[in-house]
Parts: C-alpha cells; sequence; structure tokens
C-alpha cells in the first residue's frame, strides 16, 4: 500500500508534504463536521433553560472556550508531528493506559454519537415524508431504525474510500450548509423583527434563579465543546502545520456550531419543540421544508464520516498486533457494527441525549487539563516519536506496566469533581458552580493534580522521558 494511504489510515507519523488540508479545507472539514443536526439538536435543548439572548450568549462563550482548550490539548501536537491522536497518548498515559482511554473515549461515547446522529437522520427523512404524505411524523416508527441503519451505511461507504472521499464531501456539503443556515434565519425574521427574537422566553425554567439557568446554559455549550475531543487530534494530523491544525478549529468548529445551535434555539422556542426534526416542517413551504429536512439529514452524514474515520485510524494503531490483517474496508464495516446494534440495544439514547452531551463532558474536560499540562508544561511541547511507536520496556513512554498513573488517577478525580460539581442527570449543582462550571473546574483540577503528581512521584523516577529532549522529537519530514 501506498505510504500516504497508510499514514492517513493507520498509525504511520504523516509528513507535511503528504497532508491533504490546508487553513480553509481543515475550516471547511470542520464546519461540516460542526454544523449538522447535532448542532440544532443541542440549540434546542437550550430552549429548555435559557430565552434566546442568554442562549445566544451562552453559544458563544461555552463553545469558544470548550474547541479553545481541546485545541490546546490535541491539535497542535497533531499538526506539530502529525501522529495519529491516540499514539501520541501514549506519551501522557503510557501504551496501555492509551488503549483503556480509547475504549472509554471511542468505543463507547463515539459509537453513541453515531447512534444519535443517525437517528437524527432518520427522524429528518421521516418528516420529510410526513411533509409529502401530508401526515403526522412517527419520530418512535419502525421505519426510523431501519432509515438510521442506512445512514450508518452510508457512512461507512464514504469513510472505507478514505480521508479523500471524506475531503470531497465536505467541501461540498459545508457551503450549502451554511446556505441552508441563512435561509432558515430569513424564515425566522419573515414575520418577526431583530428584537421580538431576541426576547422570545425559554420554554421552561428548571430552576428559580436566572444566573444558575444562564450558567447551565454555559456549562452545556462547554460541554458541546469538549464533545470535539476524540476527533479533532486525528483529524488535525491532516494538516500542513500547527497554526493550520489549531485556528480553524475557532473558526469552522466554535463558528458553525454556533451558527447551528444558535438557528436551533431560535427554531425550538419559535415553533415550540426542541427537537429539530419537529419544527423544520413548519420552517416554510412544501417544498422550502422538505428540500431542508432533506439536506439537513443527509448533512450528518458529514460529521458521522470525521468521527467514524478517526475511530477507525485509533481502532487501527491502539490493537495493532490483533486487527494487522484486517483490511481498511473490513475494520469500517466491523466497528459500524457496533452503533448498529446499539441502535436497538439503547433505543431511548437520542430521548437522553442532553444527559449523554454531560457524560462526555464529564470525561473529555479532565483529559483536555491532563495533556495540556503535558504537552506544553512538563513536555515543553517536545515528544520522542520514535518512542511512540516503540512497544513493551523499550519505550520511554511504557512507565509503570504500560500505564502512567499520575494521569489516570488525575483522569478519575477530575471526572468525579465534575459530576460532583453538576449531576448529570437532574442538573442539580453544588454552590460553587455558578462561578467556576463543572468543566473548566474538572479540566483545572485533574490539570493541576496530574502536575503535582507527576512532579512527585514520576519525573523523580525518571518515567515518562521528562528529564530530556531528545533528537528524535523534531516532527516528520
Amino acid at each position: 500500500m501506498d505510504y500516504a494511504i497508510e499514514a492517513e489510515r493507520g498509525r504511520a507519523p504523516l509528513p507535511p508534504s503528504k497532508r491533504l488540508w490546508g487553513f480553509w479545507e481543515y475550516t471547511w472539514a470542520n464546519a461540516a463536521l460542526a454544523i449538522a443536526t447535532w448542532g440544532f439538536l443541542i440549540g434546542g435543548s437550550l430552549s429548555l433553560v435559557v430565552g434566546v439572548k442568554q442562549g445566544l450568549l451562552a453559544i458563544i462563550l461555552g463553545n469558544l472556550l470548550g474547541v479553545l482548550l481541546v485545541g490546546l490539548a490535541v491539535s497542535i501536537s497533531a499538526g506539530k508531528y502529525g501522529t495519529e491522536q491516540y499514539t501520541f497518548m501514549r506519551s501522557v498515559f503510557g501504551h496501555n493506559g492509551s488503549r483503556l482511554i480509547y475504549i472509554v473515549a471511542m468505543i463507547f461515547l463515539t459509537v453513541g454519537w453515531l447512534v444519535v446522529l443517525g437517528i437524527m437522520f432518520g427522524r429528518s427523512i421521516d418528516s420529510a415524508i410526513s411533509v409529502v404524505a401530508q401526515r403526522e411524523p412517527e419520530p418512535s416508527g419502525w421505519h426510523i431504525y431501519v432509515i438510521t441503519l442506512l445512514a450508518i451505511a452510508i457512512t461507512a461507504f464514504v469513510v472505507a474510500k478514505g480521508p479523500t472521499s471524506i475531503k470531497i464531501f465536505n467541501t461540498i456539503v459545508a457551503p450549502a450548509l451554511f446556505v441552508v443556515m441563512g435561509l432558515m434565519i430569513y424564515i425566522f425574521l419573515k414575520d418577526s423583527s431583530v428584537s421580538e427574537i431576541l426576547n422570545l422566553p425559554a420554554l421552561s425554567h428548571p430552576f428559580d434563579s436566572n444566573a444558575i439557568n444562564f450558567m447551565i446554559a454555559v456549562e452545556i455549550n462547554i460541554a458541546a465543546g469538549f464533545s470535539w475531543w476524540p476527533y479533532l487530534g486525528n483529524l488535525s494530523r491532516i494538516t500542513k502545520n500547527e497554526r493550520v491544525a489549531f485556528w480553524p478549529n475557532l473558526i469552522g468548529i466554535g463558528a458553525a456550531a454556533s451558527l447551528g445551535e444558535a438557528v436551533g434555539l431560535i427554531g425550538a422556542i419559535k415553533f415550540g419543540s426542541a427537537d429539530p426534526t419537529q419544527w423544520m416542517t413548519q420552517t416554510g413551504g412544501f417544498w422550502l421544508s422538505v428540500t431542508v429536512l432533506l439536506f439537513v439529514a443527509f448533512a450528518n452524514v458529514t460529521s458521522m464520516a470525521n468521527i467514524l474515520y478517526t475511530a477507525v485510524v485509533g481502532l487501527r494503531q491502539m490493537f495493532d498486533r490483533i486487527l494487522k490483517r484486517f483490511s481498511w474496508e473490513k475494520l469500517v464495516v466491523g466497528f459500524c457494527m457496533v452503533p448498529a446494534i446499539i441502535l436497538f440495544v439503547l433505543p431511548g439514547l437520542y430521548d437522553g441525549f442532553m444527559v449523554f452531551l454531560v457524560w462526555t463532558a464529564a470525561l473529555y474536560s479532565a483529559l483536555t487539563g491532563i495533556m495540556i499540562v503535558d504537552y506544553f508544561i512538563l513536555r515543553r511541547s517536545h515528544v520522542a516519536l520514535y518512542d511512540l511507536f516503540v512497544e513493551g520496556r523499550a519505550s520511554r513512554y511504557y512507565f509503570t506496566g504500560g500505564f502512567n498513573i499520575a494521569a489516570m488517577a488525575a483522569f478519575v478525580v477530575g471526572a468525579v469533581v465534575f459530576t460532583l460539581t453538576f449531576n448529570p442527570y437532574t442538573f442539580e449543582h453544588s454552590v460553587w458552580f455558578r462561578y467556576t462550571t463543572a468543566s473548566l473546574l474538572a479540566a483545572v483540577v485533574a490539570g493541576l493534580m496530574y502536575w503535582i503528581a507527576s512532579k512527585l512521584f514520576i519525573l523523580p523516577r525518571q518515567l515518562g522521558g521528562y528529564s530530556s529532549i531528545p533528537t528524535t522529537s523534531t516532527p516528520a519530514k
């Protein structure tokens, strides 16, 4: 197999000359990933907490904070070294520790996202059919499962062709999605002024304090920003350099996600439904509603394709010895069997979307804090590239039994701090929640604990290669 193809799909470092994405290509890829209907769903969920004015502020503030921190944690190192994200994590968690993090972050949570987006695809198609057939939508009908499986199959076909096909898909869909967003905003403004829209109230108020409701909205959006953690590193490794790997995240992910959420928030409050597949049937006439619903449905495939690609790349390198005899196409199809099964095992996953989103933040916020401290403070932006690929005790990143105990402990503590600060199920919160949020506090606590534990237990034992910067730490040419 050609080296570039193997590097794109496997664990080998990708040289800058072989990377596909420049600044605007990566921006479009991010925009296509971020502007899918999960943005509408998050925005719609905000309508249950805050009105439009507070919601828009929470969307911008939360997304920028979350995406900024995740970009620092995973994108800059990926852009510098061209390494697959979970291979690079060996320098933080150890060889076996990175495998464990992969299982938690990708097998469980990524599968959940694929199911949620697949169901969104199915419900959008169902809503379009209901407009044509002049019937009520059937969001829980048996045919939703069939259409969701079709969405997973389409995604598998795109990803099986590799990142080049994803790039083509992104450059077509992302600009068109912005047009759709603009069209929806135009429809909102047809019978309402900007002032009227900004003053639309929340559909409900879960807590008596407006300040708490606002902070919950901010927390949800920081959680949305942190939820990009599993994907941005593996997408960033296909970019030309560190600058290209970092800044398009804020433009593509931050701005596009904010726009999608804003449309979802306004639509939900204006039409009285937090589910975008329901209120989109009311956005315009017959053809407009059908066109928007169909396009939004297939826009989910762009997000699903980017997610699936990063998951399979990580899978290949994490369990290379076991899976090396399987082709890329077989791994893609095999991985897709998991969300296909989960679709039937956990049919309520879509309706429990908010709980799922908050749990992702509980885990990714801690991981983000740890990785920022490790790369920028303890390693001063240098790793031994060769040792990332050396198996066993010969690697300086083997730590203790393949685990960096300091990182694993900090990860657990960070997740616990999050749940003590903000309950993912009930949204009950501590007294300090309104000042710290749960995500930011968990990231800070996990990062601080990791720094202290490393100074006390890891560096004195000369584990992890922190004592010197090796000559092999330069990125591949």
